[in-house]
This record gives structure tokens, C-alpha cells and sequence, in this order.
């Protein structure tokens, strides 16, 4: 038996239509292999940080986001010496890598001194690519070693103080630490720092001081400061809270937040306490940047008036009666004709004005170096954030808005967001004594 077989068509026209293809898939694998397994871009490299030393931690970067990351190594070498601080292969390839490598304790072979890094990244490219990056550091492992000059140092409970801090070596910052509050110290100059510090109202008196100071590498120093501590007597105060006070306020506090519900006890009640936690925060927040230099001279000086509470006065409020809420006044009430009008109290910028809380239309100075004057329950406020102010200019008018019951001034002192005593600071003796005299 014998079989026979017929094409059934031609094979020309399947080959013409092939060969556009394959060459079509040749091209476009030659420029994938040029542009992916033989690309010549370098991988990019950085270290973390502007400044000449080497702090407690090496930051650096490399990327590769074609063919991916083959290796990196970082160098630190020193004189005659290499010291070899990474060396890593990555065989499946990395686009981008962050490490970050401990520089404290002093890395074997190293010495504090001038050094000089160098970081070596390699891609994976069938035509390898190199990027060498060096820079020049300086590596600094001593910590600094902060002093308080001068002395004896006073502050009051409650009050404030300032302290120049110097050291070994040139620092980045420093400040003072009394308990868990922390105040930031102001380059006065290479060498000194001034920091003015405050014992908060019902601090214990033995409340730890601590002087904490950092250089251009990161190392940190300590220091153990002791001012004398004067304690004062308790202040306190017997408010009677009346249907008629409460007629005045309530209504001022329910514009400004219209979420408020209950009766008027509650309602000032809840302002009492929640608001002016509040308005403490705001405070502080406003109060977090200050103008690096001293924008005031000489004592502050006090608007004409009666002084009709003081500062740190422990506050109880009775309602028909019977006891419902205790606070601590942290400024002093200056009682004097209605609307009279409102003198800054030293040079300074106006920060805030506006609606604060219990506080009402208020105003607040920077004085620079952190500290601050706060004008409170105002009527009319005639200046805006941003202006300058002379010692004497008028900011506005008093007048009851917040928590207050009558036409008054409330006047606050406040060093990096902690309430002081303003008599310090309309003590020209006191002036002289604590702040003039250290900065000489």
C-alpha cells in the first residue's frame, strides 16, 4: 500500500510574515540589553548631614533604580590607616538603600581626629558602574563638659532666674532642665550660652536643676546646677461664684464654642478646668519660638492700677455655698478704670492677639531669649502679630472678656511657656541683680 501526501499551501507568505517579527523581537532584546544590562548610569550616593563632624550615627544612601545595586562599601581612613566600617554584596540587587552605622563607641582603628570617608557603590550592569563619594569629617567622641558661671543663683518659687553656660569646647546648644520642664539656652557667644530657666509654680523644693549641653558631633555633657530655692507661704483665695457672675461669663464662652450644653454652673465649670488646660497648651505652642536675641532693657513696666490678685494664688471656688472647683492664678489682676488703656510692658514683637480661652482678648510679646508677656480680658486690641513694640506703646484697652468678672488687666510672665511671677520683672533691683549683671 502506498500513501501520499499534499501540502495544502504555500510556506512563503508564513516565512515573510515571520522574519518581520523576529527581527522586530531582536531589536527590541538588543535595546533592552543595552539599555538595561549594559546602561551606563552611575548609582547615586549621599551621607546624611551638613557639618563637619561625625556625630553618634553615619547616615548614608545609594540608589540604583535601572539594574539595582551589586555592592557597597563605606571607608574610613586615617592617616596611614583603612579601616573598612560596611562591605556588602547584594546578588539579587537593591533600587535603594538607607544604613546607618554606629560611630559610638569609636570604631577599632579609629581615633577622634580629622578622617576621611569613602563609599564605593556598584550596580549590576552587565558594564559595571562605580560611584566613589568622599568627604571629610572630623570624629569627636568627648562628650562636652558644661559649667554654670558666677554665682551664688536664687530663684523663687515661681519664679524665674538666668544662668550663663560655658564649656570645653564650642556647643551647638545647651539649656537647663528643672524637673521634667526643659529651657533652651540662646548663643550669646562661640563660647556662651544664656539660659533663662524658671521653677514652676508647685515644683517641690527639691526639684532636680540639671545643665545640659551638646556639641557640633552630637556628644551630650551634664552638669548638676543648685540655685537656692526660696519657698513662699501659700496664696489663697475664696471665690464666691454667683448666678449673676455666671449670667455675665456663660454667654461669652457659648459664642466661642456653641457646642457647649448643660446649665451655667456646668458650662463654667467645664471652662474652668478643660478650657484652660486648653489654653495652657496654646500658650506653650505660642511660646516654643522666640526671637534669638533680647529685644528688651530694664525692668517691665506695670499699668496704673490696683493690683487685686497676685500670682500663684490658690483659687477656691464656692457656689451657693459649697465648694466646686479649685485652680491657681498664674498672672496678677490689675483693677483700674474701665477701658484704660494697655502699655507693653517692654520692648518686645506682638505673637498673638486675639480670643484665648478664660483669657478673652489677649495679647502676647515676645522679649526674646524666651520670654514673654501676656496682656489679658482686653476690650479693644490695637496692634497685629508681626508689629514691634516699644516699652510704653499702647497695645489696646482693658475690658471683662474671658473669665473675668469686672474691667481688669490680667498680667502674665512667661519664660518658654511657664508661668512666672510678674513682680520679678517690675523689679528693677531684681532686673539688675538676676539678669543684668550674669550677662556681663
Amino acid at each position: 500500500m502506498r500513501y501520499s501526501f499534499r501540502t495544502t499551501g504555500d510556506k512563503k507568505p508564513f516565512v515573510k510574515r515571520a522574519v518581520p517579527v523576529l527581527l522586530i523581537l531582536l531589536v527590541a532584546g538588543g535595546v533592552w540589553l543595552w539599555l538595561v544590562k549594559f546602561e551606563s548610569e552611575k548609582p547615586a550616593v549621599s551621607l546624611g548631614g551638613e557639618g563637619r563632624f561625625l556625630g553618634p550615627e553615619l547616615k548614608l544612601a545609594a540608589e540604583d533604580r535601572k539594574s539595582g545595586l551589586a555592592a557597597l562599601t563605606v571607608e574610613a581612613i586615617q592617616g596611614e590607616r583603612t579601616v573598612t566600617l560596611l562591605e556588602e554584596a547584594y546578588p539579587d540587587g537593591h533600587a535603594v538603600l538607607e544604613k546607618v552605622l554606629g560611630m559610638r563607641p569609636v570604631p577599632e582603628g579609629l581615633t577622634d581626629g580629622e578622617l576621611r570617608l569613602r563609599v564605593t557603590a556598584k550596580d549590576r550592569s552587565w558594564k559595571p558602574n562605580k560611584t566613589i563619594l568622599e568627604k571629610t569629617f572630623v570624629l569627636d567622641s568627648r562628650p562636652p563638659r558644661p559649667v554654670v558661671l558666677g554665682g551664688p543663683h536664687y530663684v523663687n518659687q515661681g519664679g524665674a532666674g538666668l544662668v550663663v553656660v560655658t564649656a570645653n569646647e564650642e556647643l551647638s546648644s545647651a539649656g537647663v532642665q528643672v524637673g521634667e520642664a526643659w529651657f533652651s539656652g540662646f548663643p550669646l557667644t562661640e563660647s556662651r550660652t544664656a539660659v533663662y530657666f524658671a521653677l514652676p509654680q508647685g515644683a517641690p523644693r527639691d526639684v532636680p536643676f540639671l545643665v545640659r549641653a551638646e556639641d557640633g558631633a552630637g556628644n551630650r555633657g551634664v552638669a548638676h546646677f543648685r540655685p537656692n530655692v526660696k519657698l513662699k507661704p501659700p496664696r489663697r483665695d475664696r471665690i464666691e461664684v454667683s448666678d449673676g457672675f455666671l449670667a455675665a461669663v456663660v454667654p461669652y464662652f457659648k459664642d466661642q464654642d456653641p457646642s457647649l450644653q448643660g446649665s451655667d454652673l456646668q458650662i463654667f465649670l467645664a471652662v474652668n478646668r478643660i478650657q484652660r488646660e486648653t489654653d495652657a497648651e496654646r500658650i506653650r505652642a505660642k511660646c516654643r519660638e522666640s526671637a534669638p536675641e533680647r529685644l528688651w532693657s530694664g525692668a517691665f513696666t506695670r499699668m496704673l492700677g490696683k493690683p487685686t490678685a497676685g500670682f500663684g494664688q490658690e483659687r477656691t471656688y464656692y457656689y451657693r455655698g459649697e465648694e466646686v472647683d479649685r485652680q491657681v492664678h498664674l498672672g496678677v489682676d490689675i483693677a483700674s478704670l474701665m477701658q484704660s488703656p494697655v502699655p507693653a510692658g517692654n520692648g518686645g514683637r506682638v505673637i498673638f492677639t486675639g480670643p484665648l480661652g478664660i483669657y478673652g482678648e489677649t495679647v502676647i510679646l515676645d522679649h526674646g531669649c524666651g520670654l514673654f508677656s501676656m496682656y489679658s480680658h482686653m476690650s479693644v486690641i490695637d496692634v497685629a502679630p508681626g508689629a514691634s513694640v516699644a516699652k510704653g506703646d499702647i497695645l489696646g484697652r482693658t475690658g471683662q472678656t474671658g473669665m473675668a468678672g469686672g474691667d481688669h488687666l490680667h498680667f502674665g510672665m512667661i519664660v518658654q511657656g511657664v508661668f512666672v511671677d510678674p513682680v520679678e520683672w517690675w523689679d528693677p533691683h531684681w532686673v539688675q541683680d538676676n539678669i543684668d549683671l550674669k550677662l556681663k
